[in-house]
């Protein structure tokens, strides 16, 4: 049986209300720390198709759910109605070529029919299996009520967490007190975000273990 691979699919929310030119600097720079990451290791390293949209395999699909939130708190850092949609399809990978958007296979299949759907959802981060998920369905749906209300400084901060970076790194990054980092750390619920980030990987293997 062939490894499971996690396809994510992303496409930019309400780009006409922006310039191509920054949609277009915003992507490269999503796509850049994306593939410079030590946090994700890449069959295919993300990158841009159709103008607005993207599309990467990582090798583990246990980092699905921190890139697909991190790719959002980095683009809503840049203006407010800034976001992403992301789909993500985990299943087998049949064929990998080197570009986006020509590879084939089960996982790719499962995040291009779910890529199709995503406007009918009302969370922006969504899974597709080969069996349905309910518990992860429903996880994504209380991560959008807490990810839709962070404001873009919020997401600077979220962002640099996501990064293992400290509050003192971070005070000293965006030039704010100490306490003023863990004001909004604390509104941002980022506890709620270290418990689904940490319990995901067993979540999803209720879904993919043979």
């Amino acid at each position: 049986m062939s490894k499971n691979v996690a396809v994510i699919t992303a496409d930019m929310v309400n780009s006409t209300n922006f310039s191509s030119e920054k949609t277009g600097a915003w992507l490269e720079n999503l796509l850049e720390e994306l593939r410079d990451s030590s946090a994700f290791e890449w069959e295919l390293k993300p990158e841009i198709y159709r103008g607005d949209s993207f599309q990467g395999i990582l090798k583990t699909p246990e980092a699905a759910l921190r890139a697909a939130i991190l790719s959002r708190v980095i683009t809503r850092s840049h203006a407010a109605g800034a976001d992403l949609r992301l789909a993500i399809g985990i299943g087998s990978a049949e064929l990998i070529t080197d570009r986006p958007g020509t590879s084939d296979g089960e996982a790719f299949r499962l995040s291009g029919r779910l890529a199709d759907k995503m406007r009918e959802r009302k969370a922006k981060i969504a899974f597709a299996l080969p069996k349905p998920a309910p518990s992860l369905d429903s996880m994504m749906d209380l991560l959008e009520t807490l990810i839709e209300g962070w404001t873009t400084a919020q997401c600077e901060v979220i962002h640099a967490l996501l990064q293992n970076e400290t509050i003192g790194q971070i005070a000293e990054k965006l030039s704010i007190s100490q306490p003023a980092v863990s004001q909004r750390v604390s509104s941002a619920k980022w506890w709620a975000i270290e418990s689904l980030l940490a319990t995901y990987p067993a979540h999803l293997a209720l879904y993919t273990k043979p």
